[in-house]
Order: structure tokens, then sequence, then C-alpha cells
């Protein structure tokens, strides 16, 4: 192990912090200072050579590895660490700037080692959140906040009451702040400014905390799963949804007694048990107070201006002559926390006197034109004054930016506003620094985002000013832009980091096609949106969605000009695959999968045309034509050898579900194993992709489903119980409904088969829940066949689960599902065995056996085999019985698949046991049994040993 690996975690102390880099954690005191992750590793280069000067390209090498990053990244983190270190007004300066070249840290520095230093009340919490990083100090608000948090304890809903920009949010955060940790599902911001749907509140609060489903109730889906959880909501900017987010919180508050709920608005919910905190305007000095400056500064209003104001100018200090004028703007700000903080931020350009004098004339103008409470009338004031002090190119890109939806980056803004991008970029650290924009500060490329009052403002400006239609067209563009970049590294990057980086993107891609949809001569633009937009709702489950979308662009494909083309093809595609993996392989898909695959040989689009050969294959195995299925796989593999040589693994990876299912079980098996450690190894290596049919997440998912079964059949149980179990955490970690479906619908067979009855009721649990949240139809029989399967293999009396066995096979037939039928159907036979419906069961297992040899479904005939043998049995035909269990040990042979030796070995070593035959039970049993090497524990092995101890015991007697 090297030095480096050896040394303790150091930690550095300068003035009243205490910074421990390996942490992520500083420290002022016993309080922790919330700050984002870069600016930390900033505070971190610079305290490590206190005095020397750290260089602007070194300190991004330094904090952006490996990333290509704006200027305004470093900007605009340094602002938030200057706001976070320089905690009072002409406080210590710790970072100098040394213009043009960099920065240096300038204070005393203490480097000590931190092993077995403990931090009381003040370490990182390791709970989940979504808190933005805190960028300012807060101030005036310590008594509200410390109320709040009272009320919290003592209530589960407490509303933060007050006009626009008095602080609600500011104070809102600062209450989450503090319960992070406190709660065991975490604290949870739920931000309903953007919402224009009063109906989709249920789903904004659903997407924010994780659960993705998209049904006509989601609030009931809400509420059940909010049923065992202890967490605390943060309903912000309410206002406007007022109504259902009051119909919300009453069924929270009824059927989720583990959440509280923080909400804020203008005015209160009126629900029962609401406690309601109104939080007035920041205190300020009364009209006729003759007071010197550090009187005037014990006012929170006053100490707010001139906190801010200091973060523009480290040189401004509040004089006693310009307290009274101060004191005056404050006054007629009416203590709006937002108000006053965008005129701080014009001090530098006007002087005290020079802004009173502005402000006053801008109230002035106002006069007898603006309706509304007089709070109102004063941030709208604010805000007009802080626009008309804006140079045209600030004012210009502050109009663009309002039509995203929530954040966006340098490039897109430079798109909307139609600017070069280091311009952008300047004029978004010039607006962040007046307070006019916010920073998220944790992302690789610097994200900001427009307070929601100040986009109201932005948007109406924007409308007036009649460049509305231009800059929501530069919008789109430019969202379809990116939107087809992620396509083209969706295949390269894990689902969950994928989804992280363009997940923003869905109410901007909706937005942006509500403006495509409005008139007819922006019909291809809608068309290449929902192209673009396909893998963003695919990746988050937002079937349905995508559906309406892809319906329509397709209806729109011969007005646009654009039937035929590679856009038909895409749709197509899409529906042929959504149709088949949601409600069954029926004729609609595969007309929609047979235009695909036109299109792509026409036009020579190589990829598309093996993604069509791979689906109309998967397409032809849920119908159960296996022999089909096994041309059109085997045409995939040798197209993708000849065209698209990274496609091979995926493409065998599906011709080894057609050998599994034919019964060529080894050869299933060798491909399998190799191409799941290729994906594996992939996983870790992704610059070594380059093409792929699907993302990786669902690659390794979809190798790992196949393998397992054919490992169990081949006499390998205790891998396969390990392949499934990872395969379903994999999926589960991706957080990929539909490559979970799948893992659990492959899962749920190998728990059964080995005697895994807790786990396969899981699995089916889990299975019958995401199938019916995602509009899964043809998945749910699944789920709810092994669930009646595991109550007939435990019950005494399965008919109720018997019947529901029937139930749902008849849901398969219906869904066109037909895959596995003739198992599912020796299932029921056996079960029917089981309650004495022999006559039946005879029926049902001829019909099974039909089937198989009619579609060539060779993996599960030696267990039909078999179950037929206990029908005989059943039905005192002994002599039968035998020879169907000789076929069935024969056939198993055949295909190598030892677990079904295994189960008929057994039972005809215990239909000879009733015939005194012990040794030859012994000598057909043990001969099958000693060819595994791991699966003791699992069911059917432990039934063999267990027979075969019995077996010896009698035959040596």
């Amino acid at each position: 192990m090297g030095e480096m690996a050896l040394r303790h975690p150091r930690s550095f102390v300068f003035g009243p912090f205490l910074l421990i880099p390996e942490r992520q954690l500083l420290m002022r005191g016993d309080a922790q200072v919330r700050i984002g992750g870069r600016a930390l590793d900033i505070l971190t280069a610079l305290v490590e050579r206190p005095g020397q000067l750290v260089g602007k390209r070194e300190l991004v090498a330094r904090v952006w590895p490996n990333t290509v990053v704006e200027d305004a990244n470093l900007k605009v983190n340094m602002v938030a660490l200057r706001r976070a270190l320089g905690d009072e007004p002409g406080a210590v300066q710790y970072i100098a700037t040394v213009v043009g070249r960099g920065y240096r840290f300038v204070a005393p520095v203490q480097a000590l080692e931190s092993a077995g230093f403990s931090i009381q009340g003040g370490t990182a919490s390791t709970q989940l959140h979504n808190l933005p990083s805190g960028t300012t100090r807060i101030v005036g608000r310590s008594d509200a906040i410390n109320a709040i948090r009272q009320d919290l304890k003592e209530a589960r809903l407490v509303s933060i009451v007050g006009p626009g920009g008095v602080g609600k949010t500011t104070v809102a955060l600062a209450v989450a702040e503090r319960a992070v940790g406190s709660f065991r599902d975490g604290v949870w911001l739920v931000d309903l400014a953007l919402l224009k749907d009063p109906d989709l509140v249920p789903n904004a609060i659903a997407t924010t905390i994780g659960v993705v489903a998209h049904l006509p109730n989601m609030l009931g889906e809400l509420s059940e799963f909010l049923r065992k959880r202890e967490m605390l909501l943060i309903l912000d900017s309410s206002e406007h949804v007022i109504d259902v987010t009051a119909a919300c919180v009453s069924v929270f508050l009824a059927e989720a007694a583990g959440v509280k709920i923080l909400v804020t608005s203008r005015e209160p919910l009126l629900v029962y048990g609401e406690r309601v905190r109104r939080l007035p305007g920041l205190g300020t000095p009364p009209p006729a107070a003759h007071l010197n400056a550090e009187e005037t500064l014990a006012f929170p209003a006053i100490e707010l201006f001139v906190d801010r104001a200091t973060d523009r100018n480290e040189s401004f200090k509040l004089s006693d002559a310009d307290a009274p004028a101060v004191a005056e703007i404050c006054r007629r700000l009416d203590g709006l926390a937002l108000a006053i903080a965008l005129a701080a931020t014009r001090l530098e350009a006007f002087g005290v006197s020079g802004l009173l004098k502005q402000l006053d004339d801008r109230f002035r103008l106002l006069i007898g034109r603006r309706a509304g409470p007089e709070r109102h009338r004063t941030l709208a004031a604010t805000l007009d004054w802080s626009y008309g002090l804006l140079s045209p190119e600030e004012a210009a890109l502050m109009r663009a930016v309002a039509v995203f939806a929530g954040a966006f980056d340098v490039d897109g803004a430079s798109a909307v506003a139609g600017v070069a991008s280091p311009d952008a970029g300047d004029i978004l650290v010039q607006l962040a620094e007046k307070s006019l924009l916010a920073a998220d500060l944790d992302a690789d490329s610097v994200a900001y985002r427009l307070p929601d009052t100040t986009r109201a403002y932005c948007l109406e400006r924007l409308q007036a000013g009649g460049a509305d239609q231009a800059v929501r067209r530069r919008h789109a563009e430019h969202v379809c832009t990116v939107l087809e970049q992620a396509a083209s590294e969706w295949a390269q990057r894990p689902a969950r980091e994928w989804g992280n980086a363009y997940g923003r993107l869905l109410d901007d891609l909706r937005g942006a096609l509500t403006y495509a949809g409005r008139d007819a001569a922006d019909g291809p633009l809608r068309i290449r949106l929902t192209v673009a937009g396909i893998l963003l709702w695919n990746h988050f489950a937002l079937t349905a969605e995508c559906r309406a979308h892809v319906s329509q662009a397709i209806a729109g494909l011969d007005a646009a000009g654009l039937a035929g083309t590679a856009f038909e093809m895409r749709l197509q595609l899409w529906l042929g695959d959504a149709t088949t993996f949601t409600r069954g392989p029926l004729v609609e898909a595969m007309d929609a999968l047979r235009k695909a695959l036109d299109i792509a040989a026409r036009i020579g689009d190589a990829d598309s045309h093996i993604r069509c050969l791979r689906l109309i294959g998967v397409h032809e195995l849920f119908r159960g034509e296996n022999d089909a299925a096994i041309r059109t796989l085997e045409a995939f593999v040798a197209t993708a050898a000849a065209r698209v040589p990274s496609a091979v693994v995926e493409a065998e990876t599906a011709l080894g579900i057609g050998e599994l299912l034919v019964g060529r079980l080894q050869s299933a098996r060798r491909r399998l194993e190799r191409h799941h450690e290729l994906e594996l190894h992939a996983a870790n290596d992704f610059q070594s992709v380059q093409y792929h049919l699907k993302n990786l997440s669902d690659r390794i998912n979809d190798a790992g489903n196949v393998l397992s079964h054919v490992l169990w059949l081949t006499g390998s149980p205790d891998a396969s119980l390990r392949t499934t179990e990872a395969t379903i955490k994999h999926a589960l970690d991706a957080r990929h409904h539909v490559s979970l479906t799948n893992a659990l619908s492959w899962g749920c067979p190998v728990a059964y088969w080995t005697g895994r009855y807790e786990a396969c009721t899981r699995y089916a649990a889990m299975l019958d829940e995401e199938a019916r949240r995602h509009g899964f139809a043809v998945r749910r029989p699944v789920a709810l066949f092994y669930r009646a399967a595991i109550g007939c293999a435990q019950e005494k009396f399965p008919a109720l689960w018997v019947d529901e066995l029937q139930r749902n096979i008849e849901a398969f037939h219906t869904t066109g599902h037909l895959v596995r039928m003739p198992f599912y159907l020796g299932v029921l036979a056996e079960s029917l065995v089981k309650c004495g419906r022999l006559g039946d069961a005879e029926t049902t297992i001829h019909a099974a056996l039909e089937r198989a040899a009619a579609k060539n479904e060779q993996w599960c005939i030696p267990e039909l085999l078999r179950i037929q043998a206990s029908v005989l049995a059943a039905q005192g035909q002994a002599g039968k019985a035998e020879s169907r269990l000789l076929d069935a040990l024969a056939r198993a042979r055949e295909i190598d698949a030892l677990s079904w030796s295994l189960r008929a070995a057994s039972d005809l070593a215990q239909l000879w046991r009733a015939q005194s035959r012990e040794r030859d039970a012994l000598e057909i049993l043990q001969p099958v049994y000693s060819q595994f090497t791991e699966g003791f524990e699992t069911r059917d092995l432990a039934v063999a040993a267990g027979l075969m101890a019995s077996l010896q015991g009698q035959a040596g007697a």
C-alpha cells in the first residue's frame, strides 16, 4: 500500500472555520456550512497552499478533471465560496483575486491530522434529500426558523404564508436543512412553481420522491407509497395550484402518519390540522427614528441590504450619513427580501442617494397603473426597476431564458438568446451576481434557474416585446438538439447517470412540443422532437405519454412530408417495441415493426435494420413461434456481424433466448456466459462501447435473465440464484422499470424451481406492482401465475389457487404472450392432480405436450413427461407412469437438462420404492445426483438426498 493510502486524512483550520476535505465538510464552530461540492474543492485547493497564487487553469483542472467547463463555472463557485466565508460585512478577507491570473488564500491556515477528530452535531448527513446547496447567508429569520421547527415537532402540517418575495422559500429551506437526518426516508423539496396544470401536482410530488407511476389515480398510488414512509415534504410555491395541493395534503395527513409537510404559499391551505406561520417583511427602522449606521444595522432589512451590497463591493461600508437613506429604501420595499437583494446589487451603479431617487421615480410612475396588494406592487416595481437598469444584452438574455421550464446551462442560454456561448456565460455570471439568477453549483456545468417570480415577469416582457415565438422556436430546436446528443450517449453511460444528466429536460420537452403543435407549419419540428424524446420518455417509463405523442406524430407524417423517412421508421419501431413489451405481441405491433424494417432496408440504415430484426424475433418468441424466431434471430446475428459488429453481443444474447426455448441448452449456456461476462466488463469500460441497441444496464439484465434459467436447467442451481439476485439488484439500482419487470419475470420461475417460495412471492409482488403502476399489462399474468403456483404447492387443498392458475393462463392468451405456455399448462396439470381432478389433469397435460411439439418448445418437455407420469400414477397406471419417466430421463439427457433429470429420477425412484425395488431406485437416482456440484440446499436436491438416505437404509436392511 502506498504512502498516501497510509496517511491520516488532513483538516485545515482558519478563522472560525474547520475544513475536512475527505469528508466534504466545512464547519463554522459546531455548525456545518452548506455549500456546493465544487466550491469546497476550490477552497481545498487554496488552503493547501496558503499565501500562494493558484492559477485559474490549475483550479479548473483540479476541480473539474477530464471535463470541459466554461469560465463561468469557476466565477460562480467563487462567488458562492466568498459568501459562505464572508459571514459578516467587513469581516476578515480570506481569498484575494489576482486579476487575470487566479486567486490566493490570504488568511493564516493551520493544517492538522484528522485521525480521531470528533465533531459534535456537525457531521455531514447521509440521509436522502434534494435540497439545493446554500450559497447565501440568511438574515433576520432565526426566530421564524426556530418557531417553524418547533411547529413541525407539534404538528404534521405547517404553512409558511406571505407575499411574493418575502423569503418564504428561503425560510422553508433553512428549516428543511436542519431537518436532514431526522426523517428515515429523507427531506424532499417539491417545486410547484413550474406547474401549469393543477392536476399534475401529485405527479410532481411523485417524481421528486422517486415514485414512478403513470395512472389516472396518481394520488392514490402516491398515498400508498407514503403510507409506510417517514419523511418531510416541502411543497414550495403552491398558491397557483392551491386547491389540488390542499386535496393532496389532506389525503397524506389521513393516510401517511409518518409524513410531515411544510408548505409555502401566499395563502393558507385551509386544511384541518394546518398550523399557519405568517412571514412578515424584514424589520426596518421606524420613519421617525434618527439612527446611526451601527444602530440601523440592528434591523434585519438593513443587515440584508448591506450583506448583499458587500457581495458586490467588498469595500462597501454603511456610513452614518447613508444610514437614513438605506432605511428609507428598505421601508419603500416593505422589507421584502427579494426586492432588497435586487436593490442592493445596483448600489455600485448609483450610490445610496441615487438609488433612493431611482427607486422613488419608479414607484411614482407605477401609481395608478398596477392593481393588487401594496406588497405585490412593491415587488413588481422593484422588478421593473431592476430590469430597467440592465444593459440591453442582459435584458434580452433574461427574457429569453425565461422560456426554460427549470434549470438551464450556458449553451441553452446561448441558443435561446441567439448569442455566442462565451458572451452568454459572461452575462449569466453578471446576472447571478446581481441575484437575478440562482446557480446550481454541484453540477459539472453550472446550471442556472430564474426565481419563479422573476421568470413570470420576464415571460410577460418577452411576450410584450413580440419576440416570444422566435425565442420559443429556438428553445424547441435547442431541446431537440440536446436530446439528439443525449441519444448518442445513451448506450455508453450508466442508466442512472444518463437520467440524472437529461431528466431535467422533460418539462422543456413538453413545452417545446406544445409550441410546435400550435402551427401546422411546425409539424416537421414536432415530429423531430417526438423522435428525439423517445429515449427520455422510455428511460423514465413514461410509456403512456410517449405513446400519445408518437401516435400524433405518426398521424402527422403525411402532412409534414415525412412519410417513409427515417423519422417514420423510428416512430414505428418504438410503437412496435412498446406495444410488444407493454400490451403484448399484438398484430398492430408486428405491423409497425414490419413497416420500420421495410424503411430501414430501403434507406440502408443498418443500425435500425438489425434493431427491427431483434424486435421481430422477440415478438415471435413471445407468440411462441420458436422456429420462426430462431430464423429471424440467426439473421439478426449474421446481419450484425456483417454490418454492425458492435451489436453482435446483443444479437447472440437474443439468439440465446431462442436456443433455450428449443432445448439447445449447452450452446445457450456457453454463448450467454461469454457475453454476460463481456457486458459486465463493458460496465467498467464505457469508452470501449461504440454502438448498442440497448442501454448497457438493459444488456446486462438481458444476458443475466436468460443465463439464470439456463444455469438452473443445466444443473447449477446456486449460480442461477446468484445470477437472478444480481440481475434484479442491478435493475433496481438502475431505476429502470422496464428492465426491472423483465428481471422479475425471469426471476420468479428460478425462485419457484429452487423452492425459494418466499423469494418467489416477493418477486411476484414486486412484479405485479411494477406492471400495474407502469401499464405493463403483458407482465401482470406472470406475477399472478407464480403467486397461484406457490399457493398450489403449499396448500393441502389448492382448489382456489387452481382456478387462479386457469384465469391467468387465459390472460396469457388474451395478450398473445404464449411463450412458455406448455410449461404453464404443465404446472396447472400437476395442481389438478393434487386436487383430484384427474380427467382435467390428463386433458391439460396432453394439450401441453401437443403445444410443445407443435411449437418446438423442447426445454420443458422432460418436465411435461414427468408430470404426465404423475397423472398416470394417480390413475393407477404404474406401468405407463414408469415408461413416461424413462422417456423424461431420456429427453432430459438429450438436451442436457440435468435439473429435469433429477426430478424425473426422483419420481421414478419413489415409484420403484413403492414396488420394493429399492436397489433399482438407488441406482437410477444416485448417478444423476452425483453430477451436481452445488445447490444442495435447494428443494429438488434436498428431496433427492433424503430419498437416497431412505433407500440406502432400506437396501442395507
